[in-house]
């Protein structure tokens, strides 16, 4: 697949590009506004091609693009993409708000080509861990999710037409509300709320089944000194399944369990290796391979599609809705 990278920026140069590569892609061609940046890329990295504008591409001559741009920029350049008919990997979030990613949705029906959202998340190393524990068939399905996921940015806003909510959840929120529904899907939001702090911002949303008794709690925000990632599962044997930030997965077991009389405390069920980490333990790298694997006609599982974005958006919007807030400034 000859792939085009569109922004040479921090994640797109510095993450994004190494990561492909990592994966199998090949990066034929570079695409970014500082053409000085790009070229510096391109010798490093051997890539023939260095465009400043997608307007200078012939895009028959490429198959596919990676997209990794500020966020009030992403959505103009994947139109662009699936216009074109490239297969498109976008990093998240790939609009700046709800109606954004609805457009996106309607160009990528029209496209005819595959569309993936860099959720790394959902692959990395830590969550790969905790999904193939509660695949046990001991645990039974998910009673209870929580996730959360706070760090210290954003404090601004990312451009001057999106609101520090909606540059909060593009940088925070989009991964702990899209991780929690999948882990816990088809929950309905219940309530939600804007959680008073003096630096960024703190969000929580909640959402259930009654009838089905599961629950479903996310946090997100941009107020702590340094990143903290935590999901905490109860599934319905009543067992524990601790993820702490994505290095440790620690299980509790149910009070039943037939080994609680020897041992009644938490189980380490992972760790992660001390000369580990890099693009496949963060996600990186496989997601880009399973986008790869994808186009080349593989399954989609576990990668995140616009569509499957859409319950996301959604969720923060209504949280917008009922504070009295929007998505632009």
């Amino acid at each position: 697949m000859r792939t085009l990278l569109i922004g040479c920026g921090d994640h797109g140069g510095g993450t994004l590009l190494p990561a492909a590569c990592s994966a199998g892609i090949s990066i034929h061609a570079l695409v970014d506004s500082d053409r000085e940046r790009a070229e510096h890329l391109a010798k490093l990295w051997l890539i023939p091609q260095v465009y400043a504008s997608t307007e200078d591409v012939d895009a028959d001559t490429f198959d596919g693009a990676i997209v990794a741009l500020p966020v009030s920029a992403q959505a103009d350049h994947v139109a662009w993409a699936l216009q074109a008919g490239l297969h498109t990997f976008v990093e998240k979030p790939p609009a700046p708000d709800l109606d954004g990613l609805r457009t996106l949705l309607q160009h990528a029906g029209r496209a005819g080509v595959h569309c993936v959202v860099g959720m790394n998340f959902r692959l990395a190393e830590g969550v790969r861990r905790l999904r193939s524990a509660l695949a046990a068939p001991q645990y039974g399905p998910i009673s209870y999710a929580r996730v959360e996921h706070i760090a210290r940015k954003p404090v601004q806003s990312f451009s001057p037409d999106m609101s520090l909510e909606a540059s909060l959840f593009a940088a925070q929120g989009i991964h702990a509300i899209d991780l929690a529904q999948v882990l816990l899907p088809a929950q309905r939001v219940t309530s939600g709320q804007m959680i008073a702090v003096n630096r960024g911002r703190l969000a929580t949303l909640v959402a259930g089944d009654p009838a089905g008794g599961t629950r479903l709690e996310v946090h997100f925000g941009s107020c702590a000194a340094a990143f903290s990632h935590q999901v905490r599962v109860v599934t319905a044997s009543g067992d524990l399944l601790e993820l702490r930030n994505m290095s440790e997965l620690l299980h509790l077991p149910n009070g039943g369990d037939e080994h609680v009389r020897e041992y009644p405390g938490a189980r380490v069920l992972w760790r992660t290796s001390p000369i580990g980490g890099g693009y496949d333990s963060a996600g990186y790298g496989p997601e880009l391979a399973a986008f790869g694997d994808l186009v080349a006609g593989g399954p989609a599982e576990s990668l995140a599609s616009l569509a499957s974005l859409l319950p996301v958006y959604e969720a923060f919007d209504e949280l917008l809705q009922a504070e009295g807030l929007a998505w632009t400034a």
